[in-house]
């Protein structure tokens, strides 16, 4: 009992950041704590299935489920977070920062015009740092599955970020690469 109790700690000091900032992605700082709470209540009840090595993409999944549960049964909605568009900033730091407000604006408007698919798969990709292979895992898909929509969202990313830039009079080859995409 020991021993489990003591690996759920470290799983949960090493991951629970992570799983906080995914659930608070997908359904905002209010809801995300529960779901944090119910991801490491699954892994204590899964915790002999959990194989070494491949926790943190088993969280992210767990994660995953539980937010389409609760979408499921109407307790969360998934709205991506607009806390891109605020920056806590000093006054040394403000030279620039209306530019990058501005993009962070162009690409959220850009990825509200994606499917949520597309905007799963970049925002997992990019935000959380997740191998394909840990990717793959949360979005319950295979690696190669997970490439192809990634390619494909990546693209339709692109020719979404033209359009907004373009449609507020800068030049999309002068932008910068918002999503390193």
């Amino acid at each position: 009992m020991r021993e489990r109790e003591e690996r759920l700690t470290e799983l949960f000091r090493r991951h629970a950041d992570d799983i906080h900032a995914y659930a608070s992605w997908r359904v905002g700082r209010q809801d995300a704590p529960d779901v944090v709470g119910e991801v490491f209540l699954a892994a204590w009840r899964s915790l002999d299935r959990i194989r070494a090595g491949e926790e943190r993409g088993w969280l992210f999944g767990a994660a995953r489920n539980v937010v389409l549960a609760r979408r499921r049964h109407g307790a969360a909605s998934a709205a991506l977070d607009r806390r891109m568009l605020t920056l806590a900033v000093d006054e040394s730091e403000r030279d620039g920062v209306a530019d990058d407000v501005a993009q962070r604006d162009q690409v959220c408007r850009a990825l509200d015009t994606l499917g949520e698919r597309d905007r799963e798969v970049l925002v997992t990709a990019t935000w959380f740092d997740l191998t394909p292979a840990e990717a793959a895992r949360v979005l319950d898909i295979s690696r190669p599955t997970y490439l192809v929509r990634l390619h494909r969202a990546r693209n339709r990313f692109r020719s979404a970020y033209q359009q907004v830039a373009e449609a507020e009079g800068n030049h999309p080859s002068a932008a910068r690469n918002p999503l390193a995409v």
